[in-house]
């Protein structure tokens, strides 16, 4: 038999009980889908159907900053393998690199995207070094410390490239960037005038893009 009172069928407690209890799920669905989103962007592989037709192309994923600006003052570390086993630590400052053009790149063993990056790098690097580049590329934002970088070289067959290890994230902060990988120019003289903004370095324009600011210390932008 019905109620009397219709009203009567959820007390308004429990009605408010439901309300909360809604309201809560909504929220927790778009928290959970928003860190989905944040985390899915930063894993992701670069997108198959974004293709350089030009180095002008690819030059639009590089930010030039209206005025330069000085290079890190911050130090990082190399680690020089002696052998299998052991790394000797040395102290770098990026005022050790002035005199060439160089080319800093920030990654970390988690970063999907560094992966390709990094083995793409091993590989024109002797090409680069030749055209008068040096390529610093820096471990930044990872636990996993040098046994994890050293694990990540050989497991991508990784021979050309140096170890950097950042300080304290120092490099990643005096960037001012969140995401990576990124790169960073730095001129002969020392000064950071660019950095990269989700550049392919896979694609063949990109790549020229670094042979132009290998052979002349500036950007085509």
């Amino acid at each position: 038999m019905p109620p009397e009172n219709p009203q009567d069928e959820i007390p308004e407690y429990d009605r408010r009980t439901i309300i909360k209890a809604v309201t809560m799920g909504l929220v927790a669905m778009i928290v959970v889908g928003g860190l989905f989103l944040l985390i899915k962007a930063q894993f992701a592989s670069p997108d198959p159907g974004k293709h350089y037709g030009s180095v002008a192309d690819a030059a639009r994923h590089v930010v030039m900053f209206k005025s330069p600006r000085p290079a890190p003052t911050n130090t990082i570390t190399e680690y020089v393998p002696l052998d299998a086993r052991t790394n000797r630590r040395v102290e770098t400052a990026f005022s050790d690199f002035k005199g060439r053009p160089t080319f800093v790149v920030l990654w970390a063993t988690w970063c999907r995207p560094c992966h390709a990056e990094m083995a793409e790098l091993d590989r024109i690097a002797p090409e680069m070094t030749r055209l008068g580049l040096t390529i610093v590329p820096i471990m930044t934002a990872d636990k996993a410390g040098i046994d994890g970088a050293r694990f990540f070289y050989r497991g991508n067959d990784i021979q050309n490239l140096p170890i950097f290890l950042d300080h304290g994230d120092r490099t990643l902060g005096a960037f001012g960037v969140g995401n990576l990988p990124v790169g960073g120019f730095i001129t002969a003289e020392g000064e950071l005038i660019a950095l990269t903004d989700n550049l392919d370095l896979l694609q063949e324009p990109a790549k020229e893009l670094l042979r132009i600011f290998a052979t002349t210390g500036k950007l085509p932008l």
